[in-house]
């Protein structure tokens, strides 16, 4: 696999992945010169696009600012030590489904977006640390990155109301990321890139789920059923002081409580509905409807569906019985086996397609309707 430089899935998995950093040379070739830098400037121009402009040297060190920005507002940027950044760049070039098919040996629910950084020579977010894995990839132009270990938050800071800048980096390595190379960091490392020149840098992000936030969703769901146990003690024993909370009171209290979190199946269902929740929350996807007829002549072209890249879909096998999610919520208009289909893949083409019946082409029509699939000219760019 190019992508983790000869190294295959089951060894990056076992060596690398929330281990340690991985370099590769020309990685990723087809991210070049798949943006430029004014296609992301208009993105970071668009209402309701996530992005921010970090200044090195603006009206306080490190300013940020949120978008959308107006154009005349990035023309009269500086000539340098200035980036910005545009969050879920692939809910617009659905053509980087293709580099996202490549993580396919990890689960989609674990992948949020690809952010897209543009800077002008010297520019830079600062020394900082994400709590998420993150694969840097370059598409234009030079970054160095200096790459420390592994930190925390107790790691000292610089003053900042909103980013979290480290004071101080350490640095265990030094490299120049040119167009098309990978630079793979695992959670907390330590890390500060700036532009030699100006530069597009594509960051897959992954995400990782609060396991509090899951704590919350099956407390709900449990409060929910109406059952309201209380604590027993059948196997009490005399105590020598009754004012004192015993460490045998508290081990039972801790099993009963504990005892309603074993039921398996809303493990299932929380964690369906939460993991398959889009990125933002008022996002609606817009669907078109056409005819088998249609979908024929597409996939006969060789023009395949592109899975929509905002929508999530996710799908549950609890001891045989499959379980579909759409975006948060159960999916049952689509058969099981033509779900696990369109879940399991970023694009589908007609050899995909070709076994399946009408019945079965007919969900996907529907898959369509609903926006989950892009058609083919969709599939090429939402940008303008």
């Amino acid at each position: 696999m190019t992508l983790l430089g000869g190294l295959s899935p089951d060894v990056f998995l076992h060596d690398y992945w929330q281990k340690k950093p991985l370099l590769v040379r020309g990685a990723c070739p087809q991210l070049i010169g798949l943006l430029e830098p004014d296609d992301l400037k208009d993105l970071a121009c668009t209402e309701g696009v996530e992005a921010r402009l970090i200044e090195e040297h603006g009206l306080t060190p490190w300013q940020l600012s949120h978008g959308p920005f107006t154009a005349k507002r990035l023309e009269r940027l500086p000539d340098e030590s200035w980036t910005l950044l545009v969050q879920a760049v692939d809910h617009y070039l659905p053509a980087l489904q293709e580099v996202l098919a490549a993580f396919t040996f990890l689960p989609a629910w674990r992948i949020d977006d690809i952010m897209v950084s543009l800077a002008a020579p010297q520019g830079s977010v600062g020394p900082h640390f994400d709590r998420y894995d993150v694969f840097l990839i370059q598409g234009h132009g030079t970054r160095r990155w200096q790459v420390g270990p592994a930190v925390d938050e107790s790691h000292p800071r610089l003053p900042h109301p909103q980013l979290r800048l480290l004071r101080d980096m350490p640095v265990e390595f030094e490299e120049d990321l040119h167009p098309g190379d990978l630079l793979y960091l695992p959670p907390s490392w330590a890390h500060y890139g700036i532009a030699q020149d100006t530069c597009l840098t594509y960051s897959i992000g992954f995400r990782a789920p609060p396991l509090l936030r899951i704590l919350d969703r099956l407390v709900d769901v449990t409060l929910a059923t109406g059952m309201d146990p209380l604590y027993s003690d059948v196997e009490r024993s005399r105590v020598a002081h009754p004012g004192r909370l015993d460490d045998a009171d508290v081990a039972r209290l801790r099993r009963q409580v504990l005892a309603l979190l074993d039921d398996e199946q809303p493990w299932h269902t929380v964690l369906a509905e939460l993991l398959s929740e889009p990125k933002y929350d008022d996002y609606e996807p817009e669907g078109v409807t056409v005819d088998l007829d249609t979908l024929r002549t597409w996939l006969q072209a060789g023009l395949p569906l592109v899975r929509d890249p905002a929508s999530r879909l996710l799908y549950s096998d609890e001891q045989g019985l499959i379980r579909c999610y759409v975006n948060g919520e159960l999916c049952t208009s689509i058969v099981p086996e033509v779900f696990k289909l369109l879940a399991d893949h970023v694009s589908l083409s007609g050899e995909q397609l070709n076994g399946l019946t009408d019945t079965e082409l007919n969900d996907v029509l529907l898959a369509l309707h609903h926006g989950w699939y892009l058609p083919p000219l969709e599939s090429i760019s939402r940008l303008n």
